[in-house]
Formats: C-alpha cells, sequence, structure tokens
C-alpha cells in the first residue's frame, strides 16, 4: 500500500506540533515572539543613551534639585532626545507585542482582553509621559530662571510618573493576565510564574510612586519585566521554529 501511495504522489501529511503552533499562524506567532524581544531591545538602547547622560529626572524630583538638573542637561540636550526617541520607538513596538500575546491566548478570552486593555492604556501614556520629558529637555534645558524651574517640575513630575504607571502596566501587570490566559495553552510553568512574580513586583511600583523613601525600589520591575517579555519571545520563537 505504501509502495503504491509513493508511486502515485502521495506524501503522509505532516502533523501540526502540539501547543500553540497548529492552532494559529506560525507567522503570528514569530512575529508576537519578535516584537517582544525587539521591543525591550529598543528599550535597553534608550536606557543606555539615558544612562550614560549622566542625569536623572527621577532624582531630580525627589530632592529637589530641578534647577540642577536644568543645568546637567544642557549639554547632553541631544542624546536626551535620542533617548526619549528611542523608548517612544520601543514602546509602540512593545505595544504591537502585547497585542499579538494577548491574541496569541484563545482559552480564556476575558483574561487576553484585560491584559490588551493594559497594554492600549500604557502605550500613549507612555507616549505622552516621553514627550512631557521632551519639553523638559528642549524647551528648559539650562534655563535656571524661577519659572523654568517651577515649570520643569510640574511637567516633569507629570511625565516621570505617568511613565512609572505606564511601566507597571506594560510590563508588570499587561504579562501577569496574558501569563495567566495562556497557561496550559503556550505559557510554560515556570513563565507562569515569573508573570505572576512581575504582576506583583508591577503593583508594588505603583504603590511606591506614593512612598519617596521607597521609590527607588520601584525600578525592580525594570529587568524583571523585561525579562519576562524577552523569555516569552524566546518560548513563541521556539515554538514556532519546532513546527517549522
Amino acid at each position: 500500500m505504501s509502495v503504491q501511495l509513493a508511486q502515485e504522489g502521495y506524501a503522509p501529511k505532516k502533523e501540526s506540533a502540539p501547543g500553540l503552533v497548529g492552532k494559529v499562524n506560525r507567522s503570528t506567532v514569530r512575529l508576537g515572539g519578535t516584537a517582544a524581544i525587539g521591543g525591550c531591545v529598543t528599550m535597553i538602547i534608550g536606557a543606555a543613551l539615558w544612562g550614560t547622560s549622566g542625569t536623572d529626572l527621577w532624582a531630580a524630583l525627589d530632592n529637589g534639585d530641578m534647577a540642577g538638573y536644568l543645568t546637567a542637561i544642557e549639554p547632553v540636550k541631544g542624546q536626551l532626545v535620542a533617548n526619549l526617541s528611542v523608548w517612544i520607538l520601543g514602546v509602540l513596538i512593545l505595544g504591537v507585542a502585547g497585542a499579538m500575546l494577548s491574541a496569541l491566548c484563545t482559552q480564556r478570552r476575558p483574561l487576553a482582553q484585560v491584559a490588551r486593555v493594559c497594554f492600549q492604556t500604557a502605550v500613549p501614556l507612555t507616549i505622552v509621559a516621553y514627550m512631557a520629558m521632551l519639553a523638559v529637555v528642549v524647551q528648559l534645558g539650562g534655563d535656571g530662571s524661577v519659572t523654568a524651574v517651577s515649570l520643569a517640575n510640574v511637567v516633569g513630575w507629570i511625565g516621570a510618573r505617568a511613565d512609572d504607571l505606564a511601566t507597571a502596566l506594560i510590563i508588570g501587570i499587561g504579562p501577569l493576565f496574558i501569563s495567566l490566559a495562556g497557561r496550559d495553552e503556550w505559557v510554560p510553568t515556570w513563565l507562569l510564574r515569573w508573570g505572576v512574580l512581575v504582576g506583583v513586583v508591577g503593583l508594588l511600583s505603583v504603590v511606591f510612586i506614593y512612598l519617596p523613601s521607597m521609590a527607588a525600589y520601584g525600578f525592580i520591575i525594570l529587568p524583571v519585566g523585561m525579562g519576562w517579555m524577552i523569555a516569552a519571545g524566546v518560548v513563541l520563537l521556539r515554538q514556532a521554529n519546532a513546527a517549522a
């Protein structure tokens, strides 16, 4: 019988890989994984530009030294503009990743929809935050007048706190609900546990906004949350490649 099938030009059909791939288009899985990793890499590049500038808006707000911050940013305006521009691009890519990862969760759609709302809220909020920071850098950098310092305190506070909240949503609460929505479907147990940890850290980072003495601990969400996004991207790419 097998000889007859071979002679007639038939070949056994390749079975779909278990799990996510086979239920959705492989290119969709690959795009979600690539966006998750690419968004984090872009954000890390932006963070390198920010870190090497020697300026810190959050520290200036917490220490009441906005005048010193405005003086410090004058010689590195171009670098900070590049930093914030790269961050805007990065958060857009992470928004795409969040939408794709949410769409891949087909068994628990309500939880996936909550995750999607987190990303849909965080992306525009982050862009507004970075535009506020850009306004401080471009319009007020180098101006030590009382008016400039007062305006920078207000606009800078809005930008920094909006960024804190959006960060908790996009790499904290969002990943938590994606982990819950995708468990037993494409999210392995270890990534689910990581997602729960990220969600808890994200909630704490929001609480720390109102506790200036503990504000520095809120930055823990960055390595933990972006690490989850990168890990989720790797999981998806491996599943897509395994089914190729």
